[in-house]
């Protein structure tokens, strides 16, 4: 088959969200050049349907017989599949033309934007993109959900599934909070797919892990409210009531031990005792002496809940930084398996991962 590679200046102002998987298979938050767009012409050869991406191979044979193989990234099976793009859409040994940007570290390595079916169909595998080629397309659409499983909320107020409003890309910007030079300097070392711990598939932790674009479930469990977070399949448990731990006594780990208290309508959690690293996803520094205080409310339509976040780490913030977001509840939306895998690659037609 004719390789097609066409090259053009682009300039794109839509940035993707992305999620970071293995060293060696996933891609970082920095790794593209999204002012190229290249497109390719070939055979899908291997597909991995899986979070945090899903990756494809696709040959391409030109006249004199010489084979390339490009190695594509899409966004997460988790976001597509809300998007209305399954791993049915698309099988080993399809003839497909995609468009993505190019590796900036990597030969025939592109995070793919459009794939373009031999029937017609363009599957738009990143957020927010329009169509490339034609109106005959999958993955514009918002909150597909499985209509078997649309349920309403699971109880009133706080404990329902919310959604957040705006994806809190903040996590993986370098702005948004003044950092103490020594943690300046520590993000000027970061090494995005070197340094990451993502690409090992091991889940962020407070306060990053809040900053996730997937949706999360409050839930009463026994005196205390467990939140269950689709992304890496997280847990938090806020414990309530009188009968806490003392915080020092409570070993570390990447959530950290949280203790909460209703104020009115307002749920108040403060969080201590951070294994976790970083304090966010690009390279700065966060040490068990960060402090986090959230306050969670429920609107009175009871469809949004609104949501304040303070961390107060000296070591990497030259003062506490402050987020003010909301979140919102979608009827038939669920809290499903995330499942974050380094690699599985289909080889044979028909026979995709799920």
């Amino acid at each position: 088959m004719k390789i097609v590679i066409k090259l053009s200046n682009l300039i794109l102002a839509i940035a993707v969200a992305t999620m970071a998987g293995t060293a060696t298979a996933h891609h970082s938050m920095t790794e593209f050049d999204r002012n190229v767009v290249e497109e390719a012409e070939g055979v899908v050869s291997r597909i991995s349907w899986r979070n945090p991406h899903i990756m494809l191979e696709v040959t391409s044979t030109a006249e004199n017989g010489v084979e390339t193989i490009y190695h594509l990234e899409g966004n997460a099976e988790s976001m597509l599949r809300r998007r209305g793009v399954t791993a049915e859409n698309l099988s080993v040994g399809d003839v497909v033309r995609v468009a993505g940007w190019p590796s900036t570290r990597r030969d025939n390595y592109l995070q793919v934007n459009h794939i373009l079916l031999s029937d017609g169909i363009e599957l738009l595998t990143a957020i927010s993109m329009e169509p490339r080629w034609t109106n005959n397309n999958l993955g514009t659409a918002r909150d597909v959900f499985d209509e078997d499983a649309v349920a309403s909320a699971s109880g009133e107020g706080i404990f329902r599934v919310w959604s957040q409003a705006v994806p809190a890309w903040f996590f993986n910007n370098r702005s948004g909070w003044r950092l103490t030079d020594a943690a300046a300097a520590a993000v000027a070392q970061w090494d995005d797919i070197a340094d990451n711990p993502i690409m090992q598939c091991i889940p962020p932790g407070m306060p990053s892990m809040m900053g996730n674009p997937y949706p999360m479930e409050f839930r009463q469990v026994g005196d205390n409210i467990e939140v269950a977070m689709e992304e890496f399949d997280a847990r938090r448990l806020i414990h309530m009531g009188e009968n806490v731990a003392d915080p020092e006594d409570v070993p570390l780990s990447l959530s950290g031990y949280s203790v909460g208290h209703w104020e009115g309508n307002t749920l108040v959690v403060d969080t201590s005792r951070l294994s976790q690293q970083y304090f966010n996803r690009a390279g700065a520094p966060q040490t068990p002496n960060a402090k986090i205080n959230e306050r969670f409310t429920v609107v009175e339509n009871g469809n949004r809940l609104n949501y304040v976040m303070t961390v107060d780490e000296p070591a990497t913030l030259a003062e506490p930084f402050v987020w003010e977001a909301h979140f919102v509840w979608k009827p038939g939306e669920q809290v499903s398996i995330y499942g974050c895998e380094l690699e599985d690659w289909t080889t044979t037609e028909n026979t995709l991962t799920n």
